[in-house]
């Protein structure tokens, strides 16, 4: 029996020990903590102290800016010759002639003028894109067709397809794209002409989009009152092509749009025609072009003379 009552104390004597070692252990070490704080507080610092923390920190920081502002520079580096790479393998493309456009091909067939229709006639092909240079009289001009898969379901004025009223944004955007700084698509001059006035709703555009958008872009745009076959021979001589109204009767109330582009030796001429790609192909007799030019006089219609500036 005597035995628990002595193994009892001395459990108690043993854990007693352990708690006073605990307890000076933590004194002391507050005692520790509390003398670094008063040497650290009252050593005494001196100016000379104060500058070569100063000097240490400015250095540290001109260290860390002058790391950041190498690795950008080693960042634009790698950029610079990466668009030089891309330039040069531009270049050599073009060199070798793969981005050639080709040259619409001509024939010696004459065009007749019951070939305009008031819908218009595209290339027998579904889903086409017209990629072609036609020679003018101031230069190769890039063709667009209102048939173009890229724009014929575009809305003109957000309500009538290009495929069927876009005839003035085609053309105007074949003569702007090809002769002036700016560079325009067919749904281009399709927005400015909205935006500045010149659609006709359900009607294609006001004849003033001629003028207006040729002269915005730049060129030198005016309206033909002598609208003989010789007059308009001696335009296309000096530098100039025309922009044609055409009004035969089984056009839409509007008329249509074209362009007469190039002279021939013999006196007819090649055109333009944004509706029918192979109306392009064949000569026409300007005489007949000229007796089916539409009656309208407003805005300088129906026949317009373009040409660059000096």
């Amino acid at each position: 029996m005597d035995s628990f009552p002595s193994s009892s104390k001395g459990t108690h004597r043993s854990k007693k020990s352990l708690a006073e070692r605990l307890v000076i252990g933590s004194m002391a070490a507050s005692a520790a903590a509390v003398t670094a704080s008063l040497i650290v507080y009252f050593h005494p610092f001196t100016l000379a102290d104060m500058e070569s923390a100063a000097e240490g920190a400015y250095s540290y920081i001109n260290e860390r800016i002058e790391d950041i502002q190498e690795r950008r520079k080693e960042r634009l580096a790698a950029k610079e010759t990466e668009q030089h790479d891309d330039e040069a393998e531009n270049q050599a493309v073009l060199s070798s002639g793969q981005e050639t456009i080709p040259y619409l091909d001509r024939i010696s067939d004459m065009g007749d003028a019951d070939s305009f229709r008031s819908e218009p006639v595209f290339i027998p092909q579904e889903d086409a894109i017209y990629t072609f240079m036609l020679d003018t009289a101031i230069g190769p001009m890039l063709y667009y067709s209102q048939g173009d898969i890229r724009w014929k379901d575009y809305l003109y004025g957000g309500q009538d397809p290009m495929s069927s009223y876009g005839c003035g944004p085609v053309c105007v955007a074949m003569i702007i794209n090809s002769f002036a700084p700016a560079g325009v698509t067919p749904v281009d001059m399709a927005d400015w002409s909205a935006a500045n006035g010149c659609y006709a709703r359900h009607g294609g555009s006001y004849h003033s989009l001629i003028p207006d958008s040729l002269s915005a872009f730049g060129l030198q745009v005016e309206s033909v009152t002598d609208r003989s076959a010789e007059n308009v021979r001696e335009l296309l001589r000096t530098g100039h092509i025309l922009v044609a109204l055409m009004g035969k009767g089984v056009l839409t109330q509007n008329g249509h749009f074209i362009i007469i582009a190039h002279l021939i030796e013999n006196g007819n001429v090649y055109i333009a025609d944004p509706a029918n790609y192979e109306n392009c192909t064949k000569e026409w007799d300007l005489q007949l072009l000229m007796d089916e030019l539409k009656e309208a006089y407003d805005s300088g219609a129906p026949l317009w003379a373009v040409s660059v500036p000096e």
